[in-house]
């Protein structure tokens, strides 16, 4: 009876620590290019990375590819200082 009890408790340990290993991100890290220029045709640009680190036995691809709209290029407008230029 003593070591049904035992085991039960150390199938909850053993299912605690899974669940808490899970919740950390099983994540890959990548060490990414600079963004690609516009493509006119999709509307995007896009960059690839390589792999840079796995973590808790994740499984990655050696490479990724991501992409992102486009953003329009817009002028940025010249903000007057406060209290300078006036006398």
């Amino acid at each position: 009876m003593q070591r049904r009890g035992f085991l039960l408790l150390a199938l909850f340990a053993l299912l605690a620590l899974t669940d808490a290993v899970a919740k950390k991100k099983a994540d890959c890290k990548y060490k990414f290019e600079s963004w690609g220029a516009c493509d006119g045709g999709t509307g995007t640009k896009a960059r690839q990375g390589t792999l840079k680190k796995a973590r808790y036995n994740a499984q990655c691809q050696e490479t990724i590819r991501v992409t992102k709209p486009c953003t329009p290029k817009t002028k940025a407008k010249a903000k007057a200082k406060k209290g300078k230029g006036k006398d």
